[in-house]
């Protein structure tokens, strides 16, 4: 039985398991992923669509062949069904997603983000004069010299109510 081709029901199952993972990799990690997390050094290759497309999907259809020719770890015909167009689908996507990037601009122009600010009502106004004696402000050694000596002002606090 070595060198056949495995043709049941079993190896079109995983076949079509294989396909809607290696797809749906793909898709997940370039919406999802490679909009927020990138390695700079590698450029375009950094993507992580790119590289678990490209190793994963290497790995994987060199499995799922080595299975189909009898050899290698994978024996079923569901296991290297899986295997090999998990291969071929993760390639595919992680060659697309190579040739057209995402980038963070792009990423970031597509989601604006609204932010909605509350209305706020002043309530209560009160100001106080500087103290009659002088402040001492305690800090860490060499932080904010500057600030330390700064001399007492006037402050004017406002209290806000958010509607």
């Amino acid at each position: 039985m070595e060198g056949e081709m495995p043709a049941g029901k079993n190896f079109y199952i995983g076949c079509g398991a294989g396909l809607a993972a290696g797809g749906l990799q793909g898709y997940g990690l370039r919406t999802f992923v490679d909009t927020k997390y990138r390695i700079d050094a590698l450029g375009d290759f950094g993507q992580p669509s790119v590289l678990a497309g490209l190793i994963g999907g290497g790995i994987a259809f060199g499995l799922g062949l080595a299975g189909f020719r009898g050899k290698g770890p994978l024996r079923s015909d569901f296991a290297t069904g899986i295997a090999t167009t998990y291969g071929i689908t993760a390639l595919a996507t992680g060659i697309y997603s190579l040739l057209f990037p995402v980038k963070r601009e792009q990423a970031a122009a597509a989601r604006p983000r609204v932010v909605a600010k509350p209305p706020v009502r002043v309530v209560r106004g009160e100001t106080r004069a500087a103290p009659k004696t002088p402040q001492v402000r305690i800090s860490r050694v060499g932080a904010g010299a500057a600030e330390a000596a700064k001399p007492a002002r006037v402050e004017r606090r406002e209290e806000a109510q958010f509607m």
